[in-house]
Parts: structure tokens; sequence; C-alpha cells
């Protein structure tokens, strides 16, 4: 994966070499945010300001309770000032509440570890200026793992543990992004694998096929086996010189043969193309291919 800048500002260093074996939230770069630290120093200072004022209000209001109670008070300063010190204890949880998302905003021009693994590649140099999103370096967990981008529309059918195949073994879908990115609107997934095979590279690219749905020891026909009427899907069954409607559910489907449940009984022949044009009324002689 791509570790990126979250903050505008310059990189400092990098505190993991490349091939460093890192603990998850380690630091891996540092990048210097002026912007963000001058903000973090001005929420601090509103704060402090924002304290002092409570501090104020608040004694004075313990004044004027001590002065009403005597009777050297009226009732509507009093309640002027219990206003004033409410308020200013407000504006200080509001001015907390800004100083911990400063305070967050400055993490950020920290990038740690997300898990335990290794540094590939630095992807840039000590001093160059960065914006959001700019690529820092890529990071690897020490297992090894697929990136594979697919159409939005096809993510649906696709969710954590979802079986994957590929040249370098089985696998299964361990992460599934959160939206579609670019102008082709793809989904990024990351595939683990079971048992990788040796001599994989980072970097190399593998054809990889994901089984949204699956079947074991079901029985598949070819897609035009199938027929479709008012009453659902079907195939033709050869019994002897005779055609016979078979209601199916269909299942997966892959390379032109798609499962049928129930399963044609016996040994009997099922039909393959033109079957729109079949009339179950009339004789057949079966040919095998």
């Amino acid at each position: 994966m791509r570790v990126v800048a979250q903050v505008p500002g310059t990189v400092v260093g990098f505190d993991a070499d490349e091939g460093a074996q890192v603990a998850a939230g380690a630091t891996l770069v540092r990048v210097t945010a002026p912007d963000v630290a001058a903000r973090v120093e001005r929420v601090r200072a509103e704060r402090g300001r924002a304290e002092a004022e409570r501090d104020f209000l608040c004694t004075q209001l313990d004044t004027d309770r001590v002065l009403a109670a005597a009777g050297d008070l009226p009732a509507v300063k009093l309640a002027a000032s219990e206003r004033a010190c409410s308020s200013a204890g407000h504006a200080v949880e509001a001015a907390h509440a800004a100083e911990r998302e400063a305070g967050v905003a400055g993490s950020r021009a920290v990038e740690r570890a997300p898990f335990e693994g290794t540094v590939l590649d630095h992807l840039v140099d000590p001093g160059q200026t960065v914006m959001p999103g700019t690529p820092l370096l890529r990071f690897g967990s020490s297992n090894k793992v697929l990136t594979v981008r697919i159409p939005q529309h096809a993510a649906s059918d696709v969710t954590v543990g979802t079986r994957a195949d590929s040249e370098l073994g089985g696998g299964r879908v361990i992460e599934v992004g959160a939206q579609a990115m670019g102008p082709a609107r793809l989904v990024e997934i990351v595939v683990s694998l079971d048992h990788p095979a040796d001599g994989a590279r980072v970097g190399t690219s593998w054809p990889v096929t994901l089984v949204a749905d699956e079947r074991v020891d079901g029985v598949a026909v070819p897609e035009d086996a199938l027929g479709q009427d008012e009453g659902g899907s079907f195939v033709f069954l050869v019994e002897g010189d005779r055609l016979r409607r078979h209601g199916v559910e269909l299942g997966p489907r892959q390379d032109g043969w798609v499962v049928i449940e129930p399963p044609p009984p016996g040994e009997l022949l099922v039909v393959s193309g033109a079957v729109s044009g079949l009339d179950p009324e009339r004789r057949v002689l079966a040919v095998t291919p």
C-alpha cells in the first residue's frame, strides 16, 4: 500500500529505512506542517483566553451571590451574572473541542505503520514539499497480498471472505475499499493468499478470479441449454424420443456454463442449443456431441 501525506508541508525525514521491518504504530515519516502548527497555537491561545474569562466571571458570580443574599444586589443583576458565568463555561468547552480537533490535524503530520510490515520504497526526499494525497512511501505486510481494482457495479458482490483464485494460489478478500476512485469508478480490494508461490515479487501483476458464488458437486449445463417461459427457467430433457420440460433455479456461471438446481434425474440427456425452437409435442432423435 502507499502511505500518503494528509497535510500540506515539508518532509522532515524517514524514521524507517527501505527494507526495514517495523511494528504496527511505528513512525514511518514526519512532515512539518506550518499551517497546522499555527492553527494549534492559535486555538491553544484562544482556549487560555476563554478559561481566564470564565474564571473572572464565575468568581464575580460568587461575589454577587454573597451580595444578593445580603440584599445589596438586585435579583436581575444576579441573574445576569449567572448567565455570564454559564456562557463563559460553554465558551471554554468549545475552545477545548477546537484544540482537540487541531491536535488531530497535527497528528496527521506524523505517518505511522498501519500494521506490522516492511518499508518497501521511499517515494519522496527529505526537504520535499508535499500536498495532501502525495505518496510518501510504499509499505507492505509481511504476508503477501494482491491488490485488485474492480468496477464499482461488481463490488457489491464482493465481501470480506470472498474466495479468490490466481496463478499465485488461492486466497480470501480481507479488505474492501469504502468508495470508488478515479474516472473509471474502481473499488480497491485486498486479497490475502493462503500459500503464496515462491518467487512472487512485489509490484508484479497477476490475473485474479473472484468467486462471488460457488457450488460444491453441482451440475452445470451450457448456457445455450437454458430456456425461459412464464414458468421461469428450464432445460429440455430427452426421454426416449420425447422432450420433457425440467424447471430449474440458476446458480453460479463461469466460462459459458451455469449450475442448475435441481439436477436432471438419472442418465437423461439435456438438450443444448436452439431451445426456443423446439416443440415438446414432436418426436426427436437425440445425438450426443
